[in-house]
């Protein structure tokens, strides 16, 4: 009872209201102290930061009350390196003060990709694969060859190009493709014991080709294959059969001394 009478006397009505006023002024209290905080309501216009070197960058994001961040860095070969080429928000956006402003810089150095293998492919699936790497298809070099359309080698610079070179993102890939066979004919030369390079040179000067590469057991490391010599080709060397140019030299190669000496050996005449 005297609970009930103590709820319905005055001092209690008087706690309540009291309660509620300090209740009142923390809440209003708090929201005066955030909207300072927060700068409610004042915002800024975000500068553009495009083309800026990096360090005036920091400098006008620090005059304009924000922070900043580079995110990304990418070569672009119409920017100057380290300079600002993209941005978020946009110049013009309306920000608030210490708003994180994102940075894309221009890289120094270009980045670079895993050349595609596009050899033995044809022409448009070459180009196909080479765009997906973040490669070009450069100069177009047709060659004789029985394979029409087909993509006989892959070159950067003028020389062969092997695949998983790594290579700067945009670089241009000269392809060498089979225009079919001609009507003109030419002799098969003699390429034993040259090396890979020397065989093709002289291939090439004849409009042949690079057939099947065999090496045999004692080629094991890549290595080998530069020092590797040629002990038997398909078709052998002749200067009265005659071959269609485009037509493909299959070789057999080795590092083995004794092989190569026994290819050489001549057979001793009995007199």
């Amino acid at each position: 009872m005297r609970l009930l009478e103590f709820i319905k006397s005055k001092t209690f009505l008087k706690h309540i209201i009291f309660i509620i006023l300090i209740f009142g002024v923390l809440v209003y209290f708090t929201l005066f102290l955030l909207k300072f905080y927060t700068h409610h309501g004042e915002t800024l216009t975000v500068p553009d930061f495009k083309g800026l070197p990096l360090e005036e960058a920091g400098v006008l994001a620090k005059e304009s009350k924000l922070r900043f961040k580079i995110i990304d860095s990418i070569y672009y070969r119409e920017a100057i390196p380290g300079t600002i080429i993209d941005q978020y928000p946009v110049a013009g956006y309306k920000a608030k003060q210490k708003r994180m402003i994102f940075f894309t810089t221009a890289s120094f150095t270009p980045e670079k990709v895993v050349v595609p293998k596009v050899i033995d492919v044809s022409f448009r699936e070459a180009q196909s694969r080479l765009e997906i790497a973040g490669l070009k298809t450069g100069q177009l070099i047709y060659r004789p060859s029985e394979f029409l359309n087909l993509v006989l080698e892959q070159q950067y610079n003028g020389l062969p190009l092997p695949e998983d070179t790594l290579l700067p993102k945009g670089t241009a890939i000269d392809l060498v493709i089979g225009k079919g066979l001609s009507n003109e004919r030419t002799v098969v030369p003699d390429l034993m014991f040259l090396g890979l390079d020397e065989a093709k040179v002289l291939l090439y000067d004849l409009n042949l080709n690079i057939g099947a590469l065999v090496y045999d057991e004692s080629v094991q490391t890549y290595q080998d294959t530069l020092y590797a010599r040629i002990w038997k080709q398909l078709p052998e060397p002749s200067t009265e059969e005659l071959v269609e140019l485009g037509f493909s030299i299959d070789l057999w190669l080795t590092v083995d001394e004794e092989k190569l000496f026994l290819t050489t050996e001549e057979p001793i005449e009995d007199f």
